[in-house]
């Protein structure tokens, strides 16, 4: 499968809502430590081969945003404290303006299947809708249960280019 960029928007109207499940709940990134446990969180994804070069990642990206950081990172956090997953309401450019941005939705593996991505998704839309009239995502041809799920969620594909129109043609 390919794996280019692909992108989707939504209009954050009418998002809907999910409650997480027994046993979770949602918490801001407000913690000296939290940075560590997000790079923890999407080492455990696969996102990176390593937590250093996740936290060198979100140094990079975050670190210089730091109060914003404490408004827009979201986790899910088990009863006892443990992180399941992290969502982060980010900020971005699209066509030359600023825009909400869905960015490192990050399930653990040993809490997927749980019911906690709609919960997890509709939160951080929650969050981007307090600070941007529309957001973007950013994905890719290999994540298509991911991209179902913010196509039920109300995100729309975007196609710039014809080989994405073609991407999104088959994964219809």
């Amino acid at each position: 499968m390919s794996e280019i960029p692909l992108y989707m928007k939504h209009d954050l109207k009418n998002i809907p809502h999910f409650s997480l499940p027994a046993g979770y709940h949602f918490r801001l990134f407000s913690r000296e430590e939290d940075a560590n446990l997000w790079a923890k969180t999407v080492t455990k994804t696969d996102e990176f081969s390593n937590e250093e070069n996740a936290i060198k990642r979100f140094n990079e990206e975050f670190l210089p945003h730091v109060s914003e950081v404490e408004k827009r990172v979201v986790f899910i956090e088990t009863s006892d404290g443990n992180i399941a997953g992290t969502a982060t309401a980010w900020f971005g450019t699209w066509g030359g303006q600023d825009i909400g941005r869905l960015h490192w939705v990050e399930i653990i593996p040993e809490h997927q299947g749980k019911k906690l991505g709609r919960p997890l998704i509709t939160k951080a839309m929650a969050i981007l809708s307090d600070y941007h009239s529309s957001a973007y995502l950013k994905t890719q041809e290999s994540s298509q249960a991911a991209i179902h799920l913010y196509q039920k969620l109300g995100w729309e594909p975007v196609v710039r280019l014809e080989q994405e129109e073609q991407i999104w043609e088959g994964l219809k």
